[in-house]
């Protein structure tokens, strides 16, 4: 094979040099590429993994000796509440939110009825130290139901799915902007190298 004219070997060498200078770019944006899909994926996983979402069930005691009720929720702010973390018979935590409604007195202020210690019926307001000793003591003697033990358990497993289920599609909005920033970047830093 007959060898190249010297004008021949500097076009070549200025081609290579050129070649090498773009493969040596895009090298570079694609480094930077699967560097942020990584970083995206590790971010993603470590929020999903780290949240530890909590199932609230919540119980309206309407006064002392009647039954517990299933409610949807409770407005602290009205009625005395008393917290109870429990955990599901795999281990996954939730919450039971006891929640002791308050009446109206003639005066106007919310009143909890309570029992005290020595079991006299009393009323006092819901965040009084009778009243919270009471739900202390309600707390403490309160037990769940194989059934409410099922819907808790059911509860948790479907807060955890739904937000796994948010978890990915964020991940995989994510993706999505990084590939589209990255493919918006990649051609602008290939056209300066021309």
């Amino acid at each position: 094979m007959p060898s190249a004219l010297p004008w021949q070997r500097e076009i070549l060498k200025d081609r290579n040099k050129e070649e090498t200078k773009k493969e040596t770019h895009m090298t570079i944006v694609d480094g930077i590429r699967r560097v942020a899909v990584l970083l995206t994926v590790i971010t993603a996983v470590a929020i999903i993994w780290n949240e530890k979402p909590l199932f609230d069930l919540v119980y309206d005691i309407d006064g002392p000796g009647r039954p517990p009720v299933l409610a949807a929720s409770c407005d602290d702010k009205v009625h005395g509440a008393y917290v109870i973390p429990r955990k599901t018979d795999d281990g996954r935590p939730y919450r039971l939110i006891l929640c002791f409604l308050a009446g109206k007195s003639t005066e106007g202020v919310m009143l909890v009825e309570y029992r005290t210690a020595e079991g006299h019926l009393r009323m006092n307001t819901p965040h009084s130290a009778e009243v919270q000793q009471y739900m202390q003591r309600t707390a403490a003697r309160f037990a769940q139901t194989p059934d409410e033990l099922l819907a808790a358990k059911t509860g948790v497993h479907e807060q955890r799915r739904s937000r796994l289920i948010a978890g990915a599609t964020i991940t995989l909005a994510a993706l999505l902007f990084s590939w589209l920033c990255i493919g918006m970047i990649g051609p602008m830093i290939k056209n300066r190298v021309r």
